[in-house]
């Protein structure tokens, strides 16, 4: 190709050259390499200094535009779709991209109830798959969503816990279906489920077995009252927390399991636990595993203390009654009785359960809740009573209690002390009036 030697029509770099053509350096190269840009060198070496005439390069353009009407150079998939390929692979690669882009599933994230059937969706509403119960009469969906993904505090203290959990619980980056069956009529609501993304079983736990007590025996009837997902050992991975009551009775067994539904630790209260959950509550840089709920041989509320793994064995109790044979010494670290107030005992001749507590940060203690009166125990890191507050709900029922004249004096801190001396913690056998850690360090001093 001719061209006139002009100064004005040459271009001494790949910076004019890319200006030229409003391009930046890298690009011009490439339109080199691939489209035959026309580039000059004063020598053949491909580092050597390159010049190009601007005629050249308008006749270039004008060829090119002349087979593609598109500019050379495209970015993405524009730039793709622009070379000569057949229709129905450039087809099959827009219908990819908009699969992966709009419709493939994005994993469990909702459910909806269906009769007997559970059924999985992705965050976009679409069904990945179901699991049929076969039964009857499965709860509705909205009681399934009053009891969905996260425990929760309700009315009175009295916890909310999960009756299904949507989460990745084994660390595979694909989460998991947590299911557990209730239904309108009591019955066949004993079983926890894990389900794949499809509705496809991995495994399944069964709550309860078999007791006797005293003589009196009590059948596989249970129904699983909640469970949750946490770390509760603080080793890292996560573990599901199940609490299943005896129908109708007071039997309540708590289990730990893993991811893969193996049974870390169980244990065996005399009367419903209502709330676990775990923290670090003596600031040793460990998590504690906290059970609150009722004793029914005492007639009080309890809280049950556990050191990581020690999850086993049954309450402490005195009565054959409600002594679990066979279950061994229970492996809590404490156990703690609540007292039962004067208003309580003009109210009923029942406990008055610890339904809620709440574990302080920075390993300070923890705080137990009475549900009836709503008398709120703060207990330091020993889990001394270090304060009482009486809440408005118990100052009403006082009042109510003294108009009555069923109650004779108003609560003062004499009446606090009286409340926190109550308190009794379990040790080999024995109640005592403080801690077991406490009274040992007392006794030694006193030596």
């Amino acid at each position: 190709m001719n061209s006139n030697g002009k100064k004005e029509n040459i271009l001494t770099s790949w910076k004019e050259i890319a200006a030229y053509l409003d391009r930046d350096v890298r690009t011009c190269v490439r339109w080199e390499q691939r489209y035959g840009l026309p580039i000059h060198r004063l020598e053949r070496d491909s580092k050597a200094k390159v010049f190009a005439y601007k005629d050249q390069i308008d006749d270039w353009l004008a060829q090119r535009s002349a087979v593609e009407p598109a500019r050379p150079e495209r970015k993405g998939i524009l730039r793709f779709l622009s070379r000569p390929v057949p229709l129905v692979f450039a087809l099959g690669i827009i219908a990819a991209a908009a699969y992966f882009l709009f419709l493939r599933p994005t994993g469990p994230s909702d459910f909806h109830i269906r009769g007997s059937e559970l059924v999985i969706v992705d965050g976009r509403g679409r069904e990945l798959g179901h699991f049929d119960t076969k039964l009857a009469q499965l709860e509705t969906e909205s009681t399934y969503r009053d009891h969905f993904q996260e425990k929760k505090r309700g009315t009175d203290y009295v916890p909310i816990w999960p009756f299904i959990v949507i989460r990745d619980i084994d660390g595979d980056s694909r989460r998991e279906v947590l299911f557990s069956t209730q239904t309108t009529s009591e019955t066949r609501m004993d079983t926890l489920f894990c389900l794949d993304d499809r509705g496809n079983e991995r495994w399944h736990f069964k709550t309860g077995r078999e007791l006797a007590f005293g003589g009196q025996s009590f059948r596989r009837e249970y129904r699983v009252f909640g469970f949750n997902v946490d770390d509760y050992d603080g080793d890292g991975t996560l573990e599901i927390l199940v609490l299943s009551f005896h129908k109708p009775d007071w039997p309540c067994q708590a289990v730990l399991l893993d991811p893969a539904g193996n049974t870390e630790g169980e244990y065996w209260n005399a009367g419903y636990i209502m709330d676990g959950s775990a923290g670090d509550i003596d600031g040793d840089g460990q998590k504690e595993l906290v059970l609150s709920g009722v004793n029914n041989e005492y007639l009080r509320g309890c809280l049950a203390v556990f050191k990581p793994g020690q999850l086993r064995g049954s309450s402490p109790q005195k009565d054959e009654a409600y002594r679990f044979a066979g279950f061994g010494e229970g492996g809590q670290s404490t156990y703690i009785l609540f007292p039962k107030s004067d208003v309580f005992r003009a109210m009923s001749r029942f406990a008055d359960p610890v339904n809620y507590f709440w574990i302080h940060g920075d390993g300070d203690g923890i705080t137990a809740v009475t549900t009836e009166t709503q008398i709120f125990y703060d207990l330091d890191r020993s889990l001394v009573c270090r304060g009482i507050t009486l809440s408005n709900t118990f100052k009403g029922l006082r009042e109510k209690l003294s108009l009555e004249g069923r109650l004779a004096f108003e609560p003062d801190e004499f009446y606090r002390k009286i409340l926190a001396a109550d308190l009794l913690y379990y040790q080999g056998g024995h109640w005592l009036p403080a801690p077991p850690a406490v009274v040992s360090a007392k006794a030694q001093k006193e030596r």
